[in-house]
């Protein structure tokens, strides 16, 4: 999406793996965009209940772009993929 990112991720400590994230990418940002604030200062996070699968929830994540009107289907949008699930692209509508 091109105001937010949707990450699925697994981590003891997901604000720290998040603060160097972000710490890395406000620098090369600010050098394009000196005026233009890349990160809000907090994070909507969701953790996983029972009923919800991991694909499941991937599916939701790869649909987005389609639910905001960019694409007309999920694997055209440029910035979706996985490492988890190299063949995420198959995995779409079974989630």
């Amino acid at each position: 999406m091109p105001e937010h990112v949707h990450l699925l991720l697994q981590d003891d400590n997901i604000i720290e793996f998040l603060r160097r994230i972000k710490g890395k990418m406000v620098p090369k940002a600010a050098a394009l965009k000196p005026d233009q604030r890349l990160w809000q200062r907090s994070f909507y996070d969701h953790g996983i209940r029972k009923e919800e699968t991991l694909e499941k929830i991937a599916a939701y994540i790869w649909e987005n772009p389609v639910r905001a009107g960019l694409v007309g289907h999920a694997t055209e949008y440029t910035w979706s993929g996985s490492l988890e699930w190299p063949n995420w692209r198959e995995l779409i509508g079974r989630g």
